[in-house]
This record gives structure tokens, sequence and C-alpha cells, in this order.
């Protein structure tokens, strides 16, 4: 046995400490919306990952304890990285869910360009019109609220949760894994020392057996057996060796990194007896077990859920703003000069014959001056117009009246969707119930299995540790008598080949009950010890 003492406790500590550290944090709306729309730099990593991505994965070559077992596992384990990665999006998914609230903002800016021609619309003739130059923008704001929008926040908080849930499922899943491998190695390494000790009896048997031929007390008959005896104990130690260097790469993958063949496991395990209480261990493992923890949290996220999918029947609310701006620009300003100046000419004629109908009504004349084209001054001033109005492609944009609508939409009928997703809602609901349940029964049943568990594997050690001393009297008392000449080989060979067995399984007994109680604490959630 190695002779630290080893307390659960430390590795529940840094496991908790790990957990949690980026899935719960609550702000406030105006921090979420200045974080929404500041731009993000994503380049800080843990040193770990670095590692990992450039192939440089740690090498453990001399020491290793069960702490920094389990910490280089956090760290290095792949499949549990996978399930932390989860939780890396947790903070997005709720700015995502509160930024529902705030509008959504586009800009939009087009060139265009129509060759000259005819224009018509429809049966009606537009006159031909030269080729033109357009730009246009068009910036909006729009809104829509739903009665999904406000659950949102609800159900992305209880799926972060469920989310940090499994993944202190994954790590407390994890620490066993650990704690499991760690006592194989180290059963392993007593199994190696208890060959080896095996081996050094075999071989004095041999040197005894030779004395006792060469005194004439024994026969060639017991230097085979004690040289067969030996064979036997080097097949046991390089069996022994094999287990001892395979336990140590079981390890190596499970903690993600290179685990050295020779490498010293320094953390010790002290037998103890065991007080436990079911009903204590029960309701501990009812309120810790992370297993259970992870489908309650499921559960409560059906829940929400299922809430949300009935907001389906309320009305939803949407806004919308646009400011628009465009410019149009002819090739050629020709045609539209001539466009300009048949309309005032026409405007001029009109403005006479009005004239002449307020003579003959005695009332004064208008001024119908600047209706006429013959006159340079106004010819110019329209021409001037035309072009103030023609040109500043591309960007002299002629803004537009600001536009502003508000939409309410009631659902009346969707072809039966809403009533289908209800009720697909309401059937996740109630399964999530039922595992919550079905992981309440698995819980108390194993718990009680595994209380068993312990309390046999304690008692069997002491069995197991009372046949090895009888073993190893027996032994003694068979070499006495062997060396007295009083009973063959035979006898030696079975009392050494008894207590081989009893030491083995004594070890076996003794990591048996430390494995179990490893589970327990699993099943527990917490440190026992």
């Amino acid at each position: 046995m190695h002779a630290g003492t080893w307390s659960k406790r430390d590795v529940f500590t840094e496991t908790k400490r790990r957990q949690g550290a980026h899935i719960g944090r609550e702000s406030s709306l105006p921090t979420i919306i200045a974080v929404t729309l500041a731009l993000g730099v994503g380049g800080l990593f843990p040193l770990g990952l670095d590692a990992q991505e450039s192939g440089a994965e740690p090498t453990v070559r001399e020491q290793l304890s069960l702490e920094e077992a389990v910490r280089l596992a956090h760290e290095y384990n792949p499949d549990f990285r996978i399930q932390e990665n989860q939780g890396e999006t947790a903070e997005w998914r709720r700015r995502e869910a509160w930024g529902s609230f705030l509008p959504s903002a586009n800009a939009s800016s087009s060139l265009g360009y129509t060759a000259s021609g005819e224009r018509r619309f429809q049966s009606v003739q537009l006159g031909t019109q030269p080729a033109i130059y357009s730009s246009s923008y068009n910036m909006g704001l729009s809104l829509t609220l739903t009665g999904q929008s406000f659950l949102q926040p609800s159900v992305v908080r209880d799926q972060n949760a469920a989310v940090q849930a499994q993944i202190d499922g994954a790590s407390a899943g994890l620490v066993d894994q650990v704690t499991q491998a760690y006592l194989a190695a180290l059963e392993a390494d007593e199994q190696l020392r208890q060959a080896r000790t095996e081996l050094e009896r075999t071989e004095s048997y041999v040197r005894q057996a030779q004395a006792q031929v060469e005194v004439g007390a024994g026969t060639p008959l017991d230097i085979r057996r004690a040289e067969l005896q030996r064979g036997q104990a080097e097949v046991q130690l390089l069996q022994a060796e094999n287990a001892a260097a395979t336990t140590r790469f079981t390890l190596g993958r499970i903690l993600g990194v290179d685990v050295a063949e020779g490498v010293s496991l320094t953390t010790g395990f002290e037998l103890f007896e065991p007080n436990l209480s079911v009903e204590e261990l029960m309701a501990e493992a009812m309120g810790g077990n992370p297993v259970l923890r992870a489908s309650r949290s499921q559960q409560q996220v059906s829940r929400t859920q299922a809430r949300a999918a009935r907001t389906q029947y309320l009305p939803s609310l949407s806004l919308s703003a646009s400011w628009t701006g465009s410019v149009f620009e002819p090739s050629t300003l020709g045609p539209l000069f001539d466009g300009r100046l048949q309309q005032l000419s026409g405007q001029y004629q009109s403005c006479l014959q009005d004239n002449r109908l307020r003579a003959l009504l005695g009332d004064p004349p208008r001024d119908c001056s600047r209706f006429d084209v013959s006159d340079p001054t106004v010819e110019a001033a329209a021409r001037q117009q035309v072009r103030d109005e023609n040109l500043g492609f591309p960007f002299d944009y002629r803004a537009q009246p600001v536009s502003f609508s508000m939409n309410v939409s009631i659902p009346v009928f969707t072809g039966f969707s809403r009533q289908l997703q209800v009720e697909e809602a309401r059937v996740s609901e109630r399964n999530a119930r039922e595992q919550v349940r079905s992981e309440e029964l698995r819980l108390r049943a194993e718990v009680e299995t595994v209380v068993r568990t312990v309390n046999t594997a304690f008692r069997t050690v002491a069995l197991q540790t009372r046949n090895r001393e009888t073993a190893a009297e027996e032994l003694r008392l068979a070499q006495e008598r062997f060396r007295l000449g009083l009973a063959s080989s035979i006898e030696v060979v079975d009392a050494q080949a008894n207590l081989s067995q009893a030491e083995r399984d004594e070890i076996s007994a003794v990591y048996n009950f430390h494995s179990s109680f490893a589970g327990l604490e699993a099943l527990v959630g917490q440190p026992l010890r």
C-alpha cells in the first residue's frame, strides 16, 4: 500500500471550482446592448488548448497524484472538452434572447442604368426618354414582438442551466473514471510487488531444495518442483509487469496525456470501516447526483418550452421605420430642355387665354411673363432648373419623407400547426418528467446496491487478510517440516501457491473496496471520506 492518504474532497473542490465559469452570469440589458454592438476579438484560448492544437501534449514522466490526474483530465480529456465546449455559446444565446427586444437595423444602396427609348406604362405611352443613371439608399429599423419573444429569455436561461448540468455531470463522471483508472494502476503496482516477492520466495525454495539434495535429505524431484514453481512465478511477474504498464496507458488515455511506463503514483488509499446510512446517502444522492440534476434541468427546459409553444395563440406586433433617398441623372439634357420649354409654352398660352377671359369680366390680368420662353431670361431659368433637378449622380441624394408603420397580426387558422407544436411540447414535458422519475428509481436501486457492495467488500478484506496470514503460517510450517525431512516438496509447493493466491486475493479485495466506495461517491455526488 502507498503510505500517503487521499481525500476526495480536494478533488471535488477543484472540480467545482472549474465548473460553471461561463454559464449563468446575469447582466443588465444595457450591457447586453453595448456588448452586442461591439466587435469582439476572439483570441483568448486556454494554454492547454493551444498545446493540443499544436500537438504538444504534456507527458507525465516521474510522479502523478490523483489531484493532478483530475486536473489534467479536465484540461486534456477530449470527450470532456467536447462537453465543456457546449457551454461556450451560452452567453451569446442569452444575449440573442434579449436582443429580440431590440430593433433590427439595415442599410442598403443601389446604382442603376436605364437605356434610352420609349417609356410605357401598361397601354399608356409616356414618350421617349434619354438614358438615365440612378442611385438610391435605404435605411430601416424593424421590430417584431410575439408572445414567444417574452418567454425566450426564460427558455434560454433554462437551456443554459441544462447545458451546465450536463457539463457538471460529465465532470463528475470524469472524476470517477480517473479515480477508477488510478486505483487500477495502484492495484497493478501492488500485484507487481507481490509477484516480485513470490519470485524471491521461489528462488529461496530452489536453493533450499538444492541444499537438501546435497546433504542427502532430498531428491532431484524436489529441485524440479522448486524450479517449476520458480518458472510459474516468473510468468506471474511478467504478466504483472504487463498489467502495470497497460493500466498506465489506460490512465493516460483518460487523462488525454502521455503517462510514462515508470511514473510513480503518489496518492495512497487507507482502508477504513465505512459507517454508511442508506437513508442519508439516498437524500444526498437525490440532491447531488449529477445525472439526476441534469434530468431535472431538462425537465425545466421542457416545461418552459411548453409555455412558449402556447404563446403562438397570442397576437404579434411589428414596427418599422425607413429613410430613403434617390437621385436620377439623364445621359443628355436636350430632351428634358425641350420638354420643359414646351411645358412653359403651354402654360404661357393658357395664361394668355385666362387673361382674355379676365378682361371680359373686368378682372385684373395675371403676370404671364414668367412663362414666356421667348424671353431669354425665362428660358435660361428653365434650363437651369432642369439642370438642378437632374444632376447629382451618384451621391447627391434627394431625401424622401420618413415613413413609419405598425402592424398587429392575430393568427386565426394555421392549418393545425400550432396545435401540433403545443401537443409535441406537452409530450416532451411528460417524457422529461418520466425521465426524472426513471433516474430517481435507478439511483435508489444503485445506492442501496453499492452500499451493500461496499460493506461486503470491507468484510471481504478482513477475511482475505486472515486467509493470507493463515497461508503464511502454513508455508512457514511446510518449509520447516521440509527442512527437517518430515514433509515432501509437494507440501511446500502447495503452501507457496496458497500464499501467493491469498496475497493476490487480499490486494484485489482491498482495491475492490476502494473502487466500490469511489463509485458510491460518484452516485452521491460528493466526497464521503
